[in-house]
């Protein structure tokens, strides 16, 4: 085979060449073509794919998800780099950075502020040297430790007015951030191929929790928690609940969870961060880790 490799835009005859890839990388399991149309196809700010060709194989592929963010106080668009990969045989050909570098130049024609990611040790040294991006933070994930039990279920519920009064009650505190409407979570969690556990209290404040496996460990991740103080306690206990039958609820600080919140529910900080960081595209990037408030719903990989 030779060398060199041509960019072309995804398309739907693609999509098995893509998943193939994913599956190598990952394995089988990590991401089924119903999940793959729900975060691309299914995501209401919209997606950019393209795949790396080499002598007619697809040996490359990478996605950014689309976002409306409040940044710097006003809403913007952004975008997240997920789900890249490379073939093994076309590695150190500067695929994943020419991918890279084509949807940083769409996302400047659509005006996105600026393109973010949480990366892996692969890619941190990737985003950090040949594409010039900046780190803003590299927040400690905390972790509760759970009894044996079984987990609560429930029924899927719709986002709704009361959930986005809710958050904007507490969006000035957060700075840059996802914007949390109905549209968006509803899209995230209620039709999501995945499983979530979504919890609600009276006046609309809500908390999500998802699961995952790792090293053949369950695990429960808090993906959202908005809430007024007097139920963001009791939001965090039922979270506690729902995360029953995992080894530990895993969950990260912010305006809304403050890391006092959390010890006061037996949470502890692990040696494990979430390695943020970002680009600025239609404008400078604001590197300031406390100018961010993410969670876990703001990633891919888990």
């Amino acid at each position: 085979m030779s060398g060199s490799f041509e960019l072309e835009p995804f398309e739907p005859a693609r999509r098995r060449d893509y998943l193939a890839l994913l599956g190598e990388a990952w394995g089988g399991g990590a991401m089924g073509s119903e999940a793959f149309d729900w975060w691309f196809d299914g995501n209401p700010a919209g997606s950019l794919r393209s795949i790396a060709v080499r002598d007619g194989a697809v040996v490359g592929a990478a996605g950014h998800s689309l976002a409306r963010l409040v940044i710097s106080g006003q809403e913007q668009l952004a975008q997240f780099s997920v789900h890249a990969v490379t073939a093994p045989e076309a590695r150190g050909l500067g695929i994943f950075r020419a991918l890279e570098l084509r949807h940083e130049e769409q996302g400047k024609e659509r005006n996105a502020a600026c393109v973010l990611a949480f990366a892996s040790a692969p890619t941190r040294p990737l985003f950090l040297e040949p594409l010039g991006w900046t780190q803003i933070d590299r927040r400690r994930v905390w972790a509760r430790p759970l009894p044996f039990g079984r987990r609560k279920l429930g029924s899927p519920q719709l986002f709704d007015g009361r959930h986005e009064r809710a958050y904007a009650e507490w969006a000035r505190f957060l700075g840059n951030h996802v914007i949390r409407e109905s549209r968006y979570l509803n899209w995230r969690y209620v039709v999501s191929p995945r499983t979530y556990r979504i919890l609600e209290t009276e006046r609309g404040g809500f908390a999500v929790v998802g699961f995952t496996r790792k090293r053949r460990l369950r695990l429960a991740l808090l993906m959202e928690l908005i809430a007024a103080d007097e139920d963001a306690s009791m939001l965090l206990h039922g979270a506690l609940a729902a995360a029953r039958g995992s080894a530990a609820l895993l969950a990260v600080p912010s305006p809304v969870l403050p890391r006092s919140l959390l010890v006061r529910h037996g949470f502890l900080p692990t040696t494990y961060r979430l390695d943020f960081m970002g680009k600025g595209l239609a404008q400078p990037l604001d590197a300031r880790s406390e100018a961010w408030t993410f969670s876990f719903g703001d990633t891919d990989f888990f």
